[in-house]
């Protein structure tokens, strides 16, 4: 018996332009006639819905492997509708409605697949969302519908709730209510699960053995390298060099992305270069040759890190402390929100002085009666100067806002301070060598961990000890190793010549950051004495400086 085939057109394609492939993933057929129409035209034809899936859609989530392929995102799961057309009209069936789930996968318990669902749903009610009724479903493969026992179990159950109803694969209709069949499709449930398990496994051992090898990721190329992951891309692994560099000195992530635009250089995908992916390309563990999986860095038998084979732009020391210059929450091994934090030291992005400056505006009070005086002391911050002529900035008490200072003469008077500070301190200046006093505790929790792990891996000490166990060890120990470097960040910082110092100052080496760094060091603060009214011109000896 002969049908008519219905067929899909999308619905940004014109009727006049559709082509004989056009397909839409979802909903009725273009110009299936009305339910009741379609009954009277196919009076002994069943009527069937059209179920595709795939469960990782490349073009999709790959544009630049898409650019190359003349295939677009979702034309695998629309050859498999176009297959279901082609097989309903070898079995004289009409096909009602599609239902689609692209980029899914059936073999993930957390995963929802919103048309299977809505498949059930119509099985269960007996029609679709526009009342043509479900006399069964096809499909090209019977693990299209199911990966997992539950998903068949599921289907089953609501396909037979009309014991008329078949199943169609390329092979023909199936009766799911007799017995023969629910034992072969069972035995398919088993062996498809089966096979996704394996599957699978063959790919996290692929993934292990990499990375056992010390082999690069697969995926994007990394900023730094050329496309084999291996060998480095000079212009961008200098750059990196630099940026780690000068991100240890105390460089702001906003001044090493304006020198990536000074250099006319992108992310490995063409983006431009921000804070936030700078910080994932400084820390991640390759720049130095380690190599990580899911956010751990990968140890060997021994607990030392797994060493890659591709060239390295950094040291592990360097590595190390780059990674103590942001906050635990920023770095390539524990992404998420974080805030650049080197220091205590407040942060801004535009005035020297800022929050450096003290307030000593005296303020009249009445307590019981009687009239005191007492010190602002708030802290004073720049902005734009919308009155004043000769400053464009000021600085200004956020606190009682009755004191204000020209912002360029306190930035002026702030570097001869410290200029002639440090030009003092060069005399007596020695550098002290300081060890780390929790190095013998840092070591004693890493062989410890690494003990645990070779009984474990020797099944000498069970699952549920070593899952209790080793997560806190490998917090402790990735916390000492954080603050190892962070020590020796600050240590190498104090132990820099106060000339050298002062030379980097005045030749510009130094950002905003840096500067701001260097003046919380020699300052405990700088107080601000009260401006006389009328007296329009700086005058330096308002400031107090509080050394440290």
């Amino acid at each position: 018996m002969s049908t008519t085939r219905y067929r899909h057109v999308p619905s940004d394609v014109p009727p006049e332009e559709a082509g004989p492939n056009d397909l839409e993933l979802r909903g009725r057929p273009a110009g299936l006639p009305s339910p009741e129409e379609l009954a009277r035209l196919h009076p002994d034809t069943p009527f069937l819905i059209s179920y595709s899936r795939i469960s990782d859609d490349w073009r999709k989530n790959n544009s630049k492997k898409a650019a190359k392929s003349a295939w677009s995102a979702g034309k695998g799961v629309a050859n498999q509708h176009r297959r279901n057309l082609k097989n309903a009209g070898r079995y004289g069936v009409v096909i009602v409605h599609l239902y689609t789930d692209n980029d899914l996968s059936a073999s993930k318990r957390d995963v929802v697949r919103p048309d299977f669902q809505a498949m059930l749903r119509d099985l269960k009610r007996g029609h679709t969302p526009e009342g043509y009724p479900v006399h069964g479903v096809i499909c090209v493969d019977q693990d299209r519908v199911q990966r997992t026992d539950r998903d068949w179990e599921d289907f089953v159950e609501a396909i037979t709730l009309d014991p008329s109803r078949r199943f169609y694969t390329p092979s023909g209709p199936m009766d799911l209510t007799e017995e023969s069949e629910i034992i072969k499709t069972g035995i398919m449930a088993v062996v498809n699960k089966a096979e996704s398990m394996k599957k699978k496994r063959r790919i996290r051992d692929w993934h292990q053995d990499r990375i056992l090898d010390g082999l690069p990721h697969s995926g994007p190329r990394p900023f730094g390298w050329e496309e084999d992951r291996t060998t480095l891309r000079q212009a961008e692994s200098d750059y990196l060099s630099w940026a780690i560099d000068e991100r240890i000195k105390g460089k702001a992530m906003s001044t090493l992305c304006a020198e990536a635009k000074v250099r006319s250089l992108t992310g490995s995908l063409g983006g431009e270069i921000v804070p936030q992916t700078l910080t994932q390309m400084m820390t991640a563990p390759r720049v130095c040759g380690y190599r990580a999986n899911r956010g751990q860095l990968v140890l060997d038998d021994d607990g030392e890190p797994v060493v890659g084979v591709w060239e390295t732009v950094t040291t592990p020391e360097k590595w190390e402390a780059v990674c103590a210059t942001f906050g635990a929450g920023s770095t390539y091994l524990a992404r998420g929100s974080g805030t650049p934090a080197i220091t205590g030291i407040p942060k801004t992005i535009k005035y020297l002085g800022s929050t450096l400056l003290r307030c000593q505006y005296r303020i009249e009070e009445e307590k019981d009666g009687a009239s005191t005086t007492r010190v602002c002391n708030g802290a004073m911050s720049g902005s734009k100067a919308t009155r004043s002529k000769r400053s464009p900035y000021v600085y200004t008490c956020g606190s009682c806002s009755h004191n204000a200072i020209s912002g360029p003469m306190v930035d002026q008077q702030l570097q001869r301070l410290v200029l002639a500070k440090l030009k003092k301190a060069e005399a007596t200046f020695i550098p002290v060598k300081v060890a780390w006093p929790d190095e013998k505790k840092l070591q004693q929790k890493a062989d410890k961990l690494a003990e645990l792990e070779r009984q474990w891996q020797a099944d000498e000490v069970p699952d549920a000890m070593f899952y209790r166990l080793a997560p806190p060890l490998e917090r402790e120990v990735k916390k000492l190793r954080s603050e190892r470097a962070k020590f020796e960040l600050a240590a190498a910082t104090k132990n820099e010549a106060p000339d050298v110092v002062a030379k980097r100052w005045v030749a510009g080496e130094y950002d905003l950051s840096q500067k701001r760094q260097v003046l919380f060091e020699i300052f405990a603060a700088v107080q601000v004495l009260p401006g006389q009214k009328g007296n329009k011109k700086p005058n330096p000896n308002r400031l107090v400086p509080v050394w440290n």
